[in-house]
C-alpha cells in the first residue's frame, strides 16, 4: 500500500444470445464514474483520480490505451469540505496535474491526469476528530463521497524488538501496536536489511528482503488485544525460510552479510472503513458478485474514497537470533553493530 494508489477498472462485458437479430444489445449500458482516492494526513500532496467506464464495438483493450475514452473533457469541479468534530471547517478545491511515469499496462501510460491538492489535511488528536466530504461534478449528475481521517501520532509499534531464536521455533510470537483512530484494516510487512559485500575489497551494497504479513481486519483484531494493543503474530521460523529463499542457498567463499542494530522494519498501512470494505468485497475468496450495485462504495458509481496513514519502525533482534544467524557459516552474516542511516 503506496501513497498513491492509481487503479482503473475495464468493465466486464456480457456475451448475450438471442433468437432475433433486432435487439439492440448495447442500447441499455449506462457510463459510470470510477473514483479512487486515499487520503493521508501525513502527505505533502492528496491525489484523486476520476475516470468512466466505456464500452465499444470492436477491441476494448485498444480503446483503453486512448486516453479520451476513460478520461472526462475539461476540467471538473472537484471539492471537499472538511469537518472538525463535525463542524464545516473549510472548503477545499482539488487542480488538475498530469503525471508522466504511468507504467504500461492495459490503459494509456506514461501520461495520467489526476486532481491533487497541497493544502495540509487535518490529523486526529487532542480530543479533535477529522472528516472529509467529496464532491465531483460530473457532466450529468453530482457524486457525494465521504470519509474519516484514519490515524493520529498516537498510531505507532509498541514492540519494538522481535524475537527469531530457535527455541521459539513452531510458537507464535507477539507484536503489539497502537491502533490508529478510525481504522478497520492493517497491512502489515516486514523487512530485513543487510549489507553485502561480495569480495573483501568490493563495497557494501545494501540488500532488503520483504515478507508480506497481509491484511489484518479491526473486527479481528479487537479481540485479541494486549496491554491496550493490537497484536499480529509471527513465527520465529520465517525469518529463516523467508532469507533462504532470498539469498538462495549462496555459499559464496568470502561473501560478507553484515547485520546493524535495527535490521528489521515493520511498517503497518491503516485504512479506513471504505478501504476496508473496498478490500474485501474485491477478494475473489469472499465471493461476493462482482458489479452488484447495492455494493458499490460510491453512490451511481465504482472505486472507493476512504483515508490511509502509514508508520514505520526500526525493529531489534532479539533473544539469540543474532548469535544463531552467524553460527549458519553458510550465509556469511556478521554482526557490525551502528544502526544505518
Amino acid at each position: 500500500m503506496k501513497r498513491l494508489y492509481i487503479i482503473l477498472c475495464l468493465p466486464l462485458a456480457a456475451l448475450l444470445f438471442a433468437c432475433s437479430t433486432d435487439i439492440d444489445l448495447y442500447a441499455k449500458y449506462e457510463e459510470k464514474p470510477i473514483i479512487y482516492g486515499l487520503l493521508d494526513s501525513n502527505a505533502d500532496t492528496n491525489f484523486i483520480k476520476i475516470n468512466r467506464t466505456f464500452y465499444v464495438r470492436g477491441d476494448a483493450y485498444q480503446v483503453a490505451t486512448n486516453p479520451d475514452s476513460s478520461d472526462y473533457p475539461g476540467k471538473l469541479d472537484v471539492r471537499m469540505i472538511e469537518y472538525c468534530n463535525g463542524d464545516s471547517i473549510r472548503e477545499i478545491v482539488f487542480d488538475t496535474i498530469t503525471i508522466h511515469n504511468k507504467e504500461q499496462g492495459v490503459f494509456y501510460a506514461p501520461h495520467q491526469k489526476l486532481y491533487y491538492t497541497t493544502e495540509p489535511l487535518g490529523k486526529n488528536g487532542n480530543n479533535k476528530n477529522y472528516s472529509y466530504r467529496l464532491s465531483v461534478v460530473l457532466p450529468d449528475r453530482t457524486l457525494v463521497s465521504e470519509t474519516k481521517m484514519v490515524g493520529s501520532n498516537r498510531f505507532d509499534v509498541q514492540s519494538l524488538g522481535m524475537n527469531f531464536s530457535k527455541e521459539y521455533f513452531g510458537v507464535w510470537r507477539p507484536f503489539l501496536f497502537r491502533p490508529a483512530p478510525n481504522a478497520s484494516i492493517y497491512h502489515v510487512t516486514i523487512a530485513f536489511t543487510y549489507l553485502e559485500q561480495r569480495t573483501p575489497d568490493a563495497d557494501s551494497v545494501p540488500r532488503t528482503m520483504t515478507w508480506d504479513k497481509g491484511n489484518y481486519y479491526e473486527s479481528d483484531l479487537i479481540y485479541h488485544m494486549m496491554e491496550g494493543c493490537y497484536v499480529f503474530h509471527y513465527y520465529p521460523e520465517e525469518l529463516y525460510a523467508h532469507l533462504k529463499e532470498f539469498v538462495g542457498g549462496d555459499t559464496v567463499s568470502g561473501v560478507r552479510r553484515l547485520i546493524t542494530d535495527y535490521p528489521i522494519e515493520v511498517t503497518i498501512d491503516a485504512g479506513g472503513e471504505e478501504l476496508s470494505q473496498y478490500i474485501y468485497l474485491n477478494d475473489p475468496y469472499n465471493g461476493v458478485p462482482l458489479g452488484d450495485n447495492d455494493l458499490a462504495l460510491i453512490d451511481g458509481g465504482y472505486g472507493v474514497f476512504s483515508s490511509r496513514m502509514t508508520v514505520k519502525h526500526g525493529i531489534r533482534l532479539g533473544g539469540e537470533t543474532v548469535p544463531e544467524l552467524m553460527e549458519m557459516t553458510n550465509w556469511g552474516f556478521k554482526f557490525i553493530g551502528g544502526k544505518e542511516e
